[in-house]
This record gives C-alpha cells, sequence and structure tokens, in this order.
C-alpha cells in the first residue's frame, strides 16, 4: 500500500509541474501576473489531489493489488504506458462529453483546446509517472553494498 501511495504521490508532482511548465510558457500571451498563476497552481493542485487520492483508491491500487508482482506488465515500460493510456482515456470522455453537449464551433475552440490538453495531460502524465515509479520499485536492486 506505501509504495503504490508513494508512486501516486511521485506522478501527482509530475502533473502538477508539467502544467506549471505549460502556463509559465503560456503566461506571456495572457494578460495574467504570476500572482494569479500561483493561486490558480495552488487552487489546482488541491483539487487535483483529491481527484488523485479518488483515483488511486479506484483504480491504482486495486490493479496494484491484482496485477502479480513477476507479471511482464509490471515492467517499466509497459506499465508507464498502460499508465500513460489509463490516465489519457479521460481525454477521450472530456472531448465526446463537450463536442455531444455543446456540439464543435470553431469560436469557442481555443479556449476548449488549451483547457482539454492541460486537463487531458494531467491524467496521462500522472498515470505514466505513478506506474512507472511502481515497477521499478518490484526490480531488484543492482547496486553493490
Amino acid at each position: 500500500m506505501k509504495l503504490s501511495l508513494r508512486a501516486m504521490l511521485c506522478g501527482w508532482v509530475a502533473c502538477n509541474m508539467a502544467l506549471l511548465v505549460g502556463m509559465l510558457l503560456e503566461l506571456p500571451r495572457q494578460n495574467h501576473s504570476l500572482q494569479n498563476l500561483v493561486g490558480g497552481i495552488a487552487a489546482y493542485g488541491f483539487g487535483s489531489g483529491i481527484v488523485i487520492l479518488g483515483a488511486w483508491l479506484l483504480v491504482f491500487f486495486p490493479v496494484d493489488l491484482l496485477v502479480p508482482e513477476p507479471s511482464w506488465l509490471r515492467g517499466p515500460r509497459v506499465a508507464a504506458v498502460c499508465g500513460f493510456l489509463a490516465g489519457s482515456s479521460v481525454l477521450l470522455a472530456v472531448i465526446i462529453g463537450e463536442t455531444w453537449n455543446n456540439g464543435y464551433s470553431r469560436g469557442s475552440s481555443a479556449h476548449f483546446e488549451w483547457f482539454g490538453l492541460a486537463f487531458a495531460s494531467s491524467p496521462g502524465i500522472t498515470g505514466m509517472v505513478a506506474a512507472c515509479v511502481r515497477s521499478r520499485d518490484d526490480q531488484p536492486d543492482t547496486k553493490k553494498s
């Protein structure tokens, strides 16, 4: 349980760092201050922490318990790809939901594209990093004492 929760924490930190970098790159194009950016990141970090805790309890931890330790699915590369695909599947749901409810119009697409990219990359990055970190915990230590 401890290794699984630590891996998910690493994923949460990675997704928030990626979002911060993306927002810093976008800052010159927007009319927002650095103070607004920090406040937004803090609010997003708190909210995403609650969501990721729920995802850990409902998805990541049960999968960690179900996949046997010697499974090929626990290889770092395979685990990272599976974690990324599982997390990024949120993007498909967001795009389908947005299109279904509002239709696709060119005028509203710019904001949706930025929000969709930030929202979708966060769970993908979280899943990828968490699965990779957790799979590396299973690898034998090759360092000599």
